[in-house]
């Protein structure tokens, strides 16, 4: 990426944008179309925070390119947020729920954990072809930090390395 300073291109739409362009292109990630860590930092903070993590990226990636794995990031995000999610896109392929509960984060990551696995969804792959997954599978962890979300996610995907078949194609 260029240097913003002597990258004039970037330096003249950035001068040109309103402050409210600006505030989402600070605020919103991109790729999922969700408020980014950034909005999570600065927003309200809540008694409980899930850390989630889409399982089998870097394989969809490697198979199908960059373009299927930005498909799931966007429906990922698109479920958590139909499930009733606080959701946030931290990076990659990991996102940050905020809950007031336990049992609410747990209830609402667990149905859109039965969205995302169940339903296929298709993508092009490098050679052109389109192919059908049969469903994305992810990891959550639930805390009452970041950190803590994070130890559980971490043990949960533990637990989940010997579950096999995680991508599908479809015929």
């Amino acid at each position: 990426m260029a240097e913003r300073r002597t990258d004039h291109t970037t330096r003249k739409r950035v001068a040109e944008m309103s402050s409210e362009e600006m505030r989402h292109a600070l605020l919103v990630s991109e790729k999922a179309d969700l408020p980014n860590k950034r909005a999570f930092d600065e927003s309200e903070r809540s008694p409980f925070v899930a850390m989630a993590d889409v399982d089998g990226l870097k394989m969809l990636n490697d198979h199908f390119g960059y373009s299927a794995g930005d498909i799931l990031i966007k429906r990922f995000a698109e479920t958590l947020t139909s499930v009733g999610l606080d959701a946030y896109h931290d990076k990659g392929d990991e996102f940050l729920c905020r809950g007031q509960t336990y049992r609410e984060l747990n209830k609402k990551l667990n149905a859109a954990y039965q969205i995302l696995s169940r339903e296929p969804f298709a993508v092009v792959g490098m050679d052109g072809r389109i192919a059908t997954i049969e469903g994305a599978d992810f990891c959550f962890g639930i805390g009452t930090s970041i950190k803590e979300a994070e130890r559980s996610l971490k043990h949960q995907k533990e637990l989940r390395k010997t579950i096999n078949g995680h991508w599908q194609v479809g015929r």
